[in-house]
């Protein structure tokens, strides 16, 4: 068999069709329709059935896709080993948290792109849960997010606590938050609901009993700081994300709790997958920078 054809299998997958697998794999559609044809002659099973626009991967090519995913992932191996003492070089795709994204990866994309300015980095801004799907499914060989639970498919480094703080305009009345069973007349300004620091301040606010006006969403974090600057409703947010806000006096923080709230930020990828010379060195560009 052309182990070239799983890796065509695989990429239609990822891409739903014929059409953007050939971009990716830089060839031919009609290169793409011959490997998948005689992959489905090799292998006496249809793979893939078109509905619409798209190209759906059958029950029997499920079934395959496991075993495809592990062949794929040993053929990079192989491939990332034999190039090792060559300049670093190739595509990485990570995934990122908006707040580490926007607050932390700056300073580490601009020092792995002095130490590796010849691999091409995919970024992508996601939200937790979504990192741990890309990375469980193989969709991204690298995942910067905030601890969500355990996963044993999923190797993980801590790159450090990060502690939260509860954000309101200095116009904003001192409203306690330490204490239970209250009406708060103000908004929460947030991001979306599967937001891990989201998900922290409202399961307190259920065990205090604390109820408030409403939740107003919105996915940019400056956008959020900016409302509550302007009195708009109050947030709970990454401290480091809002660190100049309260040095220089544009937000107050208000008490929420008597021991600091914290999450955990981590680097992660799948256990299976071979750790190519650029992942090494994006690794060592983020425990540099978060340390």
């Amino acid at each position: 068999m052309d182990l070239r054809r799983f890796v065509t299998f695989k990429t239609v997958v990822e891409e739903g069709s014929f059409a953007k697998a050939a971009q990716k794999l830089y060839c031919t559609q009609s290169t793409v329709t011959f490997h998948i044809q005689q992959l489905e002659q090799e292998l006496g099973v249809q793979l893939f059935e078109k509905i619409g626009r798209r190209m759906i991967v059958t029950p029997a090519g499920k079934k395959l896709l496991p075993e495809v995913h592990e062949l794929t992932r040993v053929l990079q191996g192989i491939k990332q080993l034999a190039q090792q003492d060559a300049e670093l070089s190739g595509d990485l795709r990570v995934v990122v948290g908006e707040t580490l994204l926007a607050y932390k990866m700056p300073a580490v994309l601009q020092r792995f792109r002095i130490k590796a300015p010849q691999v091409r980095i995919f970024l992508q801004s996601m939200n937790c849960y979504a990192i741990r799907d890309a990375l469980l499914s193989d969709a991204a060989d690298l995942g910067i997010f905030y601890r969500v639970g355990k996963d044993e498919l999923l190797h993980m480094e801590n790159l450090g606590e990060q502690s939260l703080a509860l954000v309101a305009s200095p116009l904003c009345e001192d409203f306690d938050f330490t204490q239970t069973s209250q009406h708060i007349p103000m908004s929460f300004i947030i991001n979306e609901a599967e937001c891990i620091f989201r998900q922290i301040f409202e399961s307190t606010l259920r065990e205090r009993h604390i109820t408030l006006e409403n939740t107003i969403e919105l996915w940019s974090i400056e956008s959020i700081k900016k409302c509550v600057a302007s009195n708009l409703g109050i947030s709970f947010l990454p401290r480091f994300t809002v660190e100049n806000e309260l040095r220089s006096g544009m937000l107050k923080e208000l008490p929420f709790s008597h021991d600091p709230l914290i999450i955990t930020a981590l680097y992660a990828h799948h256990i299976d997958r071979t750790v190519s010379p650029a992942m090494k060195v994006f690794a060592e560009c983020m425990h540099e920078c978060f340390s």
